[in-house]
């Protein structure tokens, strides 16, 4: 179990991940985090952790694997049955390989849900993991006895007094390479698509309703299609664009409607410099004060 700090968790639930938290040192289990004031996350006494969602895979509970996107560089594992630590390690990267994956919901941030999530795969299988190995067991290929009419896909190659076995069939990183390859191109062709499709596009609406296609893209790869529709804006309606820039979070907090928004910008406040967190806060004990007060005569 990985215990999180405030700002650790805190940018773990900013990536959508459930977070559990308890008091420092304390015998208790970890509760959700829901049941905590915002304030939580910059309180020293408190622990934090990624809750754990379960899943079944037949008769096996499973850690459940990530939905979504973790961010670029963190180190992620995959369930690997062409493996013997039936686990595959690597880091984020948003690539169209990882994207599928995560798409399969093959992506854990810890090993051994990887690892667990194989046995169940192996499981449903009928299969075996960790089956007692024995020296003196002799291979299939050492039989003398039995005999095989159909040809092998099996190459032995001697090197001095080690012989080492090498399947033909294509390994794991060959397949993802080839997975990889296959996606690029199918990327491409559908982007060229849109692309001619922005740039015939007779209105802004038709324009901007190309962007519904690119839902799961990243934001590298829909960079090009974003060009293209504002380039194809600016020809159509010059004077119809507008940049809007999205308010301060200063402006959020003396404009909030209700107290459950109020909570909301919050836990926003923990995650800025801390040398401007206390004018902030300073300003959300202004506006709780205010709608409070509104509360309080409305009831009158």
């Amino acid at each position: 179990m990985n215990i999180l700090n405030g700002t650790e968790a805190f940018t773990a639930m900013s990536a959508g991940q459930k977070i559990e938290c308890r008091h420092v040192g304390s015998d208790l289990d970890f509760d959700d985090i829901r049941n905590f004031s915002a304030t939580v996350f910059i309180d020293q006494d408190h622990e934090f952790r990624i809750a754990v969602i379960y899943m079944m895979i037949g008769a096996m509970q499973v850690p459940e694997a990530v939905k979504d996107t973790p961010a670029k560089g963190v180190q992620c594992f995959c369930p690997s049955l062409l493996t013997t630590e039936l686990s595959k390690a690597f880091k984020w990267r948003n690539s169209d390989s990882d994207l599928t994956l995560l798409e399969r919901g093959l992506v854990h941030l810890y090993e051994e849900n990887a690892i667990t999530h194989a046995r169940a795969l192996v499981a449903v299988s009928l299969g075996l993991v960790n089956s007692p190995f024995k020296n003196e067991v002799d291979l299939p290929w050492d039989d003398e006895e039995k005999t095989s009419t159909s040809q092998s896909n099996i190459e032995i190659i001697s090197q001095g007094p080690i012989a080492v076995v090498e399947d033909s069939l294509t390994d794991f990183e060959v397949q993802e390479e080839s997975t990889k390859k296959a996606l690029d191109d199918e990327y491409k062709n559908h982007l060229n698509q849109l692309l001619d499709g922005v740039s015939n596009a007779k209105t802004p609406a038709e324009v901007n309703a190309h962007t519904r296609y690119t839902k799961k893209w990243s934001e590298e790869q829909r960079k090009p299609l974003l060009d293209a529709i504002h380039k194809r804006l600016n020809e159509l309606a010059p004077d119809a664009i507008e940049i809007k820039e999205p308010p301060s979070l200063l402006s959020q907090i003396q404009s909030a409607e209700d107290l459950t928004a109020l909570d909301v910008l919050e836990i926003d406040v923990a995650s800025r410099h801390v040398d401007i967190q206390p004018k902030l806060m300073d300003a959300i004990k202004k506006r709780k004060f205010e709608l409070e007060n509104q509360s309080g005569e409305v009831v009158s």
